[in-house]
């Protein structure tokens, strides 16, 4: 272990300077980043469940598939026409302004709630979908074993920092006011975000970001690219069936949840530890566990370790039920989502040609994200219809067969990934 440090310490010092600023201002954006989404997700939660209940969440998963082509529509019409930061100026205006007057208005606007739940998600997305853009054409294959894990592990870090604020702070200032901490972090996200562009101008033998061609970067250019692509066809079946089994474990995490904890501000506040303790563990798998994975195991091997753990914690649910077992596999789920999965999968788009890191990316990472909560949510309201009091078996049970599928889905995904690893080496 001590020797694998060294050599990562020992080409570390190999860097150039436009590449030690890089990586230092993406670790930086990651952190605040992730900072900002714990703060607001834990807050949009709790408030969506106080007024409209836990039951009600499939709605807002539904609605958020149109605004979601509509936002994928417009970051990939626009990405080549006013440039990545001028899209992440307005993706942070946005989120800024969004953030103040829920802050202020809730909870006499009820509808504000429904409208900061669906946001909360779609900007995370889009942050990551353009700091992980530039990443890709700015890191080589060959670095991005280990420096995909750091990047993950500063997010991981900025997790932890933010649920300190709901953990700590729900009860003494309420859950609405909380939004207001999250205003400073967005002036310094553009900061980081404007330096990470300006360090790699200075990288030698980065893509050219600007060099997308612009007569196909709308949401056809981005499903055409998908559609002649096996390999990334398989990349959005896999997410799609991530999405879809962490969307019905966060319905039934909900549904216990609410049973126990009816007050919202101490909703709010177990959230906040809750998710303190998963971003905790992202921290370990970030930064150590992943790049273990995929350095002894290979990256096939982590990405069958995966569906194979949510597997056997489902039937461990199935057979025991209860509220420590659901906690367990819903928290094993995150932890992976924002560490091991979200890593191995961004390491999966590295030999793909910068067109298809652009905008069949954002197809994938915004809209696919978005559309499995709702195939998600007509499940859920399908077996509500059918099967009232049995519903939360009945997804753990539906669950399983999603987590076999996944599995045989990345057998057959591996063979077209070896194809594009070959096809890069040639084309460099």
């Amino acid at each position: 272990m001590k020797e694998i440090f060294d050599k990562i310490r020992r080409e570390f010092a190999e860097y150039s300077k436009g590449e030690r600023l890089f990586v230092l201002a993406m670790m930086l954006s990651s952190f605040f980043v992730s900072m900002e989404a714990a703060i607001t997700r834990n807050a949009a939660q709790s408030i969506y469940t106080h007024i409209f209940g836990s039951t009600h969440f499939p709605y807002v998963w539904i609605a958020s598939v149109p605004l979601n082509l509509f936002l994928v529509a417009f970051y990939n019409y626009f990405i080549t026409r006013i440039g990545p930061y001028r899209i992440m100026v307005i993706t942070v205006a946005v989120g800024l302004i969004i953030n103040t007057f829920c802050a202020f208005l809730l909870p006499a606007v009820r509808p504000l709630a429904f409208f900061l739940y669906l946001w909360k998600d779609i900007f995370i997305i889009l942050m990551f979908q353009q700091l992980w853009s530039v990443i890709h054409s700015t890191i080589k294959i060959g670095k991005a074993k280990y420096l995909y894990g750091i990047f993950f592990g500063m997010g991981g870090i900025g997790s932890v920092f933010g649920s300190l604020v709901p953990g700590f702070l729900a009860v003494r200032l309420g859950t609405e006011k909380l939004l207001l901490l999250t205003l400073p972090l967005y002036v310094v996200i553009v900061f980081m975000y404007k330096w990470s562009l300006a360090a790699r101008e200075k990288i030698h033998l980065a893509q050219d970001i600007q060099t997308i061609d612009r007569d196909a970067t709308d949401i056809m250019g981005g499903l055409q690219l998908i559609k002649k692509s096996p390999f990334l066809k398989f990349i959005l079946l896999i997410v799609l069936i991530m999405q879809v089994s962490c969307t019905l474990l966060d319905f039934q995490f909900n549904v216990h949840v609410a049973a126990k904890l009816p007050d919202q501000d101490m909703r709010t506040e177990f959230f906040g530890r809750f998710f303190g303790v998963v971003n905790t563990v992202n921290i370990l798998l970030q930064f150590v566990g992943a790049w273990l994975l995929v350095h002894l195991g290979g990256l096939q091997r982590a990405h069958t370790f995966v569906p194979l753990v949510l597997f056997c914690e489902t039937i461990l649910y199935l057979f025991f039920g209860g509220f420590p077992f659901m906690a367990l596999t819903y928290g094993t789920i995150k932890c992976f989502d924002y560490s091991v999965f979200g890593i191995i999968k961004e390491m999966l788009y590295q030999p793909l040609k910068v067109e298809e890191k652009f905008k069949a990316k954002a197809i994938i990472d915004v809209f696919t994200y978005r559309s499995a909560k709702a195939v998600a949510s007509l499940i859920i309201l399908l077996l509500q219809y059918l099967f009232l009091k049995n519903i939360l078996i009945l997804l753990s049970v539906t669950l399983s067969f999603l987590m076999v599928a996944w599995i045989l889905l990345i057998r057959s995904m591996f063979g077209h990934y070896h194809v594009k690893v070959r096809e890069n080496f040639l084309e460099q």
